[in-house]
């Protein structure tokens, strides 16, 4: 019997498969043997561009093509025709479902190509493993494919297809064991804190003890930086007492005799004096910063607020009592909020005012401001005076300091470039009138004045600088005359008890409106 090859020509896959699927599709051809006993030539088989699904219902799409036009040949061919479609059939079938395989690792394999650019790689593999986290579910679906599997070998090409899905679970799981469980809260904890839960917990009391005697070591540093600032205060006077006198910058050992140590002594002191004035600024330069937000927007930078506040805590380290069981920090606040108050008040506004003037009219407006939201209504002089403890005139006179400072070369408006300055007139200038009528008393004036003697004429016209309307005080004329003050209010008393006459005085009267 002769053996004839007959050969199964499939065309490649449509378009949409993927380049993967057409090398597999290529690479499969059937070699059967064909018990005939004289054939002239071979069948060709074309399967067309149809689904593989397709060709058990319609057999349409295959075209067979005969060489031989022999009779026996055609009955032959006939009888072997149902056992090479049914061939056929199986080769078809195999490898739709390798195609399929293929596909699947392809379509894998994109995806997580896809997830690595996303960067959600690690996460897809995380979920993965907590879905596959049991044995059993893994040990069932390696079941599932490998029944899959035997169930499509073929009798005559046995092909066996693994994913590597099962080595990669195993890989996973295998690598999830051996790593320690991230999730749980204990491994959120760093090393320290590990060690630190590890070592035994100490009693309330032993943490009492603990921060009372941290507590005393600060307090005791505190007192002797204290010290060292008033030891470098106390040489910091002499040595400004020694500029005074001698009016040079005085040497070492001057500043040494005067102060009664060795120089070396006075080196030491300073230098640690110093230290103690650099870390006692450092350690509260926090507390400055903090109590310099009630003084922003006040005009004062917030630097200048910052060198007051240095400036209250080294006053207060001067005037500081460890004895007295404060803590520093404690005491020094009340001078940092001094320094800082006292620069406002000095230099926030345009027209500089007593500080304690200052102080008045800032427990004026706070009166002022809770009686408004108590009552819904303006308050008077007297109620603010009433709650606040000032006389009425001293109200009165806080609020005309609270009155907005304003220049005069600034414009009128925003569309017009008139200023001011050039609608407010000069009070210096005098009219005529005025100025007649005041040369007029002043030669009356002259001529009561030519009445008296010569020294209380003097002392009159430098009392109340009628040459050159400058007034001097008591004190000074009698710098002047080389005599008392008290001698000079005398001679002052006796010259204006000559002039209280009574026709001077009506003569004068009119003067006084001027």
């Amino acid at each position: 019997m002769d053996t004839i090859p007959l050969l199964l020509c499939i065309q490649p896959p449509p378009s949409a498969w993927v380049s993967g699927s057409t090398s597999s599709a290529s690479s499969l051809f059937s070699l059967i043997s064909s018990p005939t006993r004289r054939l002239d030539s071979l069948p060709l088989v074309i399967i067309g561009k149809r689904p593989f699904s397709s060709i058990n219902s319609d057999t349409g799409g295959i075209h067979i093509s005969h060489r031989a036009s022999n009779s026996k040949g055609n009955t032959s061919l006939q009888s072997v025709k149902a056992a090479h479609y049914s061939l056929l059939m199986e080769n078809l079938n195999a490898l739709e479902d390798t195609l399929t395989d293929s596909d699947a690792l392809i379509l894998e394999r994109d995806i997580l190509l896809q997830l690595g650019r996303l960067g959600a790689l690690k996460l897809f593999h995380a979920c993965l493993s907590k879905a596959f986290d049991g044995p059993d579910a893994c040990e069932v679906s390696d079941a599932l494919v490998e029944k899959k599997m035997s169930s499509k070998r073929d009798n005559h090409v046995k092909r066996i297809i693994r994913s590597g899905k099962r080595e990669t679970r195993k890989s996973r799981s295998e690598r999830k064991s051996s790593k320690p469980n991230q999730n749980s809260p204990i491994s959120l904890l760093s090393t320290a804190n590990q060690k630190w839960l590890q070592q035994p917990s100490f009693s309330s009391h032993r943490r009492a003890s603990n921060s009372k005697r941290r507590r005393s070591i600060i307090a005791r540093n505190e007192a002797e930086m204290s010290r060292g600032v008033k030891v470098v205060a106390e040489l910091e006077r002499i040595r400004t007492i020694l500029e005074e006198e001698s009016g040079q910058v005085p040497s070492l050992r001057c500043w040494a005799e005067a102060a009664g140590v060795d120089e070396n002594v006075l080196r030491q002191n300073l230098h640690f004096g110093w230290f103690c004035r650099d870390e006692l600024l450092r350690s509260t330069r926090s507390l400055v910063i903090f109590l310099t937000r009630n003084y922003r927007g006040l005009g004062i930078a917030h630097e200048d607020l910052i060198q007051a506040g240095n400036m209250g805590v080294l006053r207060g380290a001067e005037r500081f009592d460890h004895a007295r069981g404060y803590r520093f920090s404690t005491y020094v606040q009340y001078w940092i909020r001094k320094s800082m108050s006292r620069m406002v008040a000095w230099h926030a506004r345009g027209i500089r005012i007593p500080t304690t003037l200052a102080t008045a009219v800032n427990q004026i407006q706070k009166a002022r401001k809770s009686l408004n939201n108590r009552h819904r209504k303006y308050p008077d002089d007297k109620e603010i005076a009433k709650l606040t403890g000032f006389s009425v005139a001293k109200v009165r006179s806080a609020s005309q300091c609270l009155r907005v400072v304003g220049s005069i070369d600034q414009k009128m408006g925003d569309y017009s470039n008139a200023k001011y300055m050039e609608f407010t007139p000069d009070p210096s200038l005098r009219s005529p009138e005025e100025t007649v009528i005041r040369q007029n008393m002043r030669s009356q004036i002259q001529e009561l004045l030519s009445g008296l003697d010569c020294r209380e004429r003097q002392v009159l016209i430098l009392r109340y600088g009628l040459k050159d309307n400058q007034v001097k005080s008591l004190e000074e004329i009698g710098r002047l005359f080389d005599v008392s003050k008290e001698w000079i209010r005398r001679i002052e008393r006796k010259a204006m008890e000559k002039l209280r006459d009574k026709e001077l005085c009506s003569s004068l009267s009119h003067y006084l409106n001027i």
